[in-house]
């Protein structure tokens, strides 16, 4: 008898895992669109954005009674790790979040979510997941369509916008710690839990830099609270929180290769939204991408059929709860 090395976890089922993954990417999507129709500074976008989706996340954790598990040893041992990852996660929106303004939502966003590549290295020397060639293969050819994506948007390279392509490239070395902190400390605890304690903590590290940079984070105008509880709702609480928790399921580099899907959807959403269209050579590189991502997909899936079925998988029957890792 074979011993099961199923990379996913053995209480979801794959179909639960692919639609959580779709229902992830599409509400991520939406950020770019809703930071570019804010006025407000960047930092201050990422403080309300955290600390609403804090709120949100510890009501939920309220209703479903998981609040209680903050007294538990898998939280109080690891409050220092889980202040980290907020730290990342501030980090990480607001390298993001100010290169919007620098340059095109399509650069921005498929460099920060060129953070595939890093997450599968950290992945590795990290958390010793082994990383198969074929997906190894498919997340360098989605970062290979990443980049043409951005060769394309600028039709060579523009230096007047570096400083934001620098600024998205840090955002994805930031994005693939915080998937890797996930990963490794976000199990053993209700998703609420975790991501409540981690976008308080990116909250209160936004507001330091909100202070320090004189900005003023009081801003009560209805279009611009309304923006930021959408924020808060769509990519964080539908976005990110489905994120960390599917990290709970199956290894960092999945997430983070499926989440390059992204800039399509984003693309997408600007056309519709702000009537700013994609150039014809853009779709061969969300071709590219999607190649990529489907090879990723792929890999998984063929090594999931591979394993042993006639194990005796009763956890594989049991209804798993979105807010509990039990």
């Amino acid at each position: 008898m074979k011993m099961n090395t199923s990379i996913i976890d053995e209480s979801t089922s794959k179909r639960k895992v692919v639609l959580l993954l779709i229902l992830s990417v599409s509400m991520v999507s939406s950020a770019s669109i809703l930071i570019i129709l804010s006025n407000s500074p960047s930092l201050v976008k990422v403080f309300w954005r955290t600390l609403y989706g804090a709120l949100f996340m510890a009501i939920i954790g309220a209703v479903r009674g998981d609040l209680s598990a903050i007294r538990t040893p898998q939280v109080r041992n690891n409050w220092h790790w889980l202040a980290g990852i907020g730290v990342i996660l501030s980090l990480h929106f607001s390298t993001w979040f100010q290169s919007l303004e620098m340059t095109s939502i399509a650069a921005s966003v498929v460099l920060v979510d060129s953070s595939p590549i890093f997450t599968a290295i950290f992945s590795t020397i990290f958390l010793g997941e082994s990383i198969r060639r074929r997906s190894w293969a498919g997340i360098l050819v989605a970062v290979a369509g990443a980049v043409f994506l951005v060769w394309v948007d600028y039709g060579g390279i523009d230096l007047g916008a570096l400083s934001g392509d620098l600024l998205a490239l840090s955002g994805a070395v930031f994005l693939a710690i915080y998937f890797i902190g996930g990963r490794k400390y976000a199990k053993g605890m209700p998703i609420t839990v975790y991501t409540s304690i981690v976008y308080l903590f990116a909250a209160i590290t936004t507001l330091f830099l909100c202070l320090s940079f004189g900005y003023d984070v009081l801003v009560f105008e209805p279009t611009e609270v309304l923006i930021f509880i959408a924020l808060a709702i769509f990519p964080t609480v539908l976005g990110h929180s489905v994120n960390n928790y599917l990290l709970t399921k199956v290894p960092a580099y999945v997430v983070s290769a499926a989440v390059l899907g992204e800039p399509i959807g984003a693309t997408l959403l600007g056309a519709l939204i702000l009537m700013v269209y994609p150039a014809p050579l853009v779709w061969v590189g969300f071709f590219i991408i999607l190649l990529g991502v489907a090879v990723v997909l792929a890999d998984i899936a063929g090594k999931e059929r591979v394993q042993d079925s006639s194990l005796d998988d009763t956890n594989g029957s049991q209804p798993d709860s979105l807010g509990s890792d039990s």
